[in-house]
């Protein structure tokens, strides 16, 4: 529960004056920056009894309690996807996941009710986290507004948003807004450096600067997916949209999708700017398909893509929709538009 090392700051800032704290915060930033680490550590050092410098000290109770995960004043809400379960069967498991929801339902929020309501086990704070808090459904957010409206006292609820917009106006209203921003540069590739982040560059430029993307996308497996989808991507002739579609299941579809994303970005940086962001390791190939590439195609294909990603979890045909978005490509791509 200690705070990510481009974090410390903010969040001393955040927990200088505790009798100030905002019974309600709404942290939001770019996916992959730590911000449900941000949360989680600044529930650990409010919970916490002895802190330290504003931190919690990792040392008393209150600490090894939140540290083993039964804290009596602490909850973390999130969708049911997102929970860890006993290992199980392959079979089993996709049989589960398929049934498990993506969103944050009302009977969830309505749990907690008793929890915040009733005194605190501790006699402190009590802390309530959700996130992604853009998943909750409008009947959840509306039974989390009436808590909002009147706060018990020593209540500390974190809401945490890769899209705050999407978050009710309403409850967006009630919270106190806290931004946070990427680390810079040399500090993200540090700690990905001590993460023993193979390449970590080009992790990094894949992440957008974002150094916990960055780490999830450097696994082998994720390597080897970016490898195959960009350079089907790269290819001069165009991708083989129906060869490459035959290997595309359902769980590669959302990450394909990411993966054309990231690149179409740099083909519109590249014809805008002259300057690539993601892909610094495949830079003469992103030129040449920046080069013929339709600039008013490729913003459509970007509509196309996020409406996709969208989609990507859904009972859907993976390998006709990656059939349908590589065709898409490949004339935006082909230099036949003007």
């Amino acid at each position: 529960m200690t705070p990510l090392p481009w974090h410390r700051e903010s969040l001393q800032r955040l927990l200088a004056d505790r009798a100030r704290i905002p019974h309600a915060l709404l942290v939001h930033g770019r996916k992959g920056i730590g911000k449900a680490e941000f949360a989680r550590a600044a529930a650990a050092a409010v919970l916490c009894e002895t802190p330290r410098e504003g931190m919690a000290c990792m040392t008393c109770s209150s600490c090894h309690w939140l540290s083993q995960g039964n804290h009596p004043d602490y909850r973390e809400v999130v969708p049911e996807v997102m929970l860890e379960d006993e290992p199980e069967s392959a079979e089993k498991e996709d049989a589960k996941d398929a049934k498990k929801s993506l969103v944050i339902k009302v009977d969830q929020i309505r749990a907690n009710a008793d929890f915040i309501s009733l005194s605190t086990h501790r006699a402190g704070f009590r802390v309530l986290l959700i996130h992604p808090a853009e998943t909750m459904q409008p009947s959840a957010a509306n039974a989390l507004l009436k808590t909002l409206e009147e706060p018990p006292p020593s209540t500390l609820i974190i809401l945490v948003s890769d899209q705050p917009a999407r978050v009710l106006a309403t409850i967006r209203s009630r919270c106190r807004a806290y931004a946070l921003a990427p680390p810079p540069r040399a500090e993200a590739l540090a700690w990905l450096k001590a993460q023993d982040v193979s390449d970590p560059e080009v992790a990094l430029a894949c992440a957008a600067g974002a150094p916990l993307l960055a780490r999830d996308l450097a696994q082998p497996e994720e390597v080897e997916l970016r490898r195959r989808v960009i350079g089907e991507l790269a290819r001069p002739s165009g991708a083989d949209a129906l060869g490459f579609s035959e290997r595309i299941d359902r769980p590669a579809l959302d990450r394909t999708v990411f993966w054309m994303q990231t690149w179409v970005h740099d083909l519109v940086c590249l014809r805008a700017t002259g300057e690539l962001r993601h892909h610094v390791d495949f830079l003469p190939a992103a030129k040449a398909k920046a080069k013929s590439a339709s600039i008013e195609a490729l913003f459509d294909l970007d509509r196309e893509l996020q409406s996709a990603r969208r989609l990507a979890a859904h009972p859907l045909n993976p390998r006709l929709m990656a059939e349908h978005l590589l065709m898409s490509y490949n004339r935006a791509t082909s230099g036949n538009r003007p």
